[in-house]
């Protein structure tokens, strides 16, 4: 990509909408900067609360000490939340740790900004407090903006969830519930073999699944141990369960095989039986999570708890993304997803 200039805090968040491809909602996004040049992106639920600012700043600055060639960062918050003496008791305690944490790691904040609904402000660090707005419709009209928009680059009003229509029928749930008594007939190492077998053939042919083969996949789905072996499988990499269920490894996954399962569970959810749907719900927040969507991760976390509301994979990815924690792919510039 031509060289971009960034002249006014306009362009600044304006490039942080392009770079991420659509407008952030109460989150917490960081760019770290390599000279006069853009390093990596990240963006973060904000934590609810001060208690927790600490800890959450230190995540941050252990993802963007990733990017070892980077000497500073600037910062962006993105909230609905009035800019008044409360929202700096929440926010002030997030920002100064941030500060101290990438400051120890060799990057100080360059500058930081608070985004509201209409406009934005500088947050200055010491003491904490707010500069004067500025009207958000001056990103609209920026020039860097004009000039992405010119290049195609758009901004999403935000990263909305987007399912299929489900066309749930009684002769499909049956043929799940078939499969399931036969699996309960076979042995732990030939059931896992079976759903082994069916996951890589589905993923590697990249032909369309028949309805027989979607009622099988989905019924392997609802064992808990075959679900996890299942969603380890899907990068096609040779490595230990553990470290691909969190997205690390030395080399990037095949996300043209991880597209192909989204495909298919975004498929398999449209004709589960509602007893059925929290699986590949889940396994589709996985997959989201791989790809540093954690704003729609949660979202299928949250619509996997309201088919069953104890599923525990759902709960236990709540608390992971909760934490701010990020797969590990989506925080290495040669592994993570890219849409173009």
């Amino acid at each position: 990509m031509d060289t971009l200039h960034i002249t006014t805090p306009a362009d600044l968040v304006s490039l942080i909408g392009h770079s991420l491809g659509y407008w952030p909602h109460e989150s917490l996004v960081c760019i770290s900067l390599q000279e006069n040049r853009m390093g990596a992106t990240l963006r973060l639920d904000l934590p609810t609360t001060p208690d927790h600012a600490h800890m959450y700043a230190r995540k941050v600055g252990g993802y963007l000490r990733s990017d070892q060639d980077a000497t500073a960062a600037v910062f962006a918050i993105f909230t609905d939340t009035t800019r008044d003496n409360d929202s700096e008791a929440l926010f002030g305690p997030l920002v100064e740790s941030l500060a101290q944490q990438l400051a120890l790691a060799g990057m100080p904040i360059q500058a930081g900004w608070i985004v509201g609904p209409t406009s934005m402000a500088e947050f200055r660090i010491h003491p904490v407090s707010y500069g004067p707005d500025i009207p958000l419709t001056t990103v609209q009209s920026s020039v860097l903006n004009a000039e992405l928009i010119f290049r195609g680059s758009q901004i999403k009003e935000s990263l909305a969830l987007t399912l299929p229509n489900r066309t749930v029928t009684p002769e499909f749930t049956a043929d799940v519930d078939t499969h399931l008594k036969a699996a309960a007939t076979q042995s732990y190492s030939q059931r896992t073999a079976d759903a082994r077998g069916i996951w890589s053939s589905l993923l590697d042919d990249g032909e369309e699944p028949t309805t027989e083969q979607l009622a099988e996949v989905l019924a392997h789905l609802q064992s808990p141990e075959l679900r996890d072996r299942l969603i380890a499988d899907t990068p096609g990499l040779d490595l230990p369960m553990e470290l691909l269920l969190f997205g690390e490894s030395d080399t990037a996954p095949d996300w043209d095989r991880i597209d192909t399962a989204e495909a298919l569970l975004r498929q398999l959810y449209a004709v589960a039986a509602p007893e059925y749907a929290a699986a590949p719900l889940t396994v589709l927040g996985c997959i989201a999570w791989w790809k540093g969507k954690g704003s729609i991760a949660s979202d299928l976390m949250d619509l996997a708890r309201t088919y069953d509301p104890d599923y525990r994979l759902a709960r236990l990815m709540n608390q992971m993304l909760g934490c701010g924690l990020v797969a590990g792919w989506a925080t290495s510039k040669t592994q993570a997803y890219r849409t173009l």
